[in-house]
């Protein structure tokens, strides 16, 4: 399943999906240094879909706010 991904930068453990639009607003309080924000995003959303990290790929917008990622639901 594609998602549209909006990150918000504090330290709340937030993540609102939106099933009509497939969009996800995740908060994450890592900063977006070497990866670091894109290792949690991931963690937090395979841990929010109850799937393994390797299910969870980010497809674009490495290095941005707006994300689009793959869960692979089995």
């Amino acid at each position: 399943m594609i998602y549209t991904v909006r990150v918000k930068f504090d330290p709340s453990d937030r993540i609102v999906l939106d099933r009509v639009n497939n969009e996800i607003e995740i908060s994450v309080s890592s900063a977006p240094v070497k990866g670091k924000a894109n290792k949690e995003i991931i963690k937090k959303i395979s841990n929010y879909f109850k799937v393994k990290q390797g299910d969870v790929t980010i497809i674009r917008g490495l290095n941005s706010k707006t994300k689009t990622i793959d869960v692979s639901l089995k």
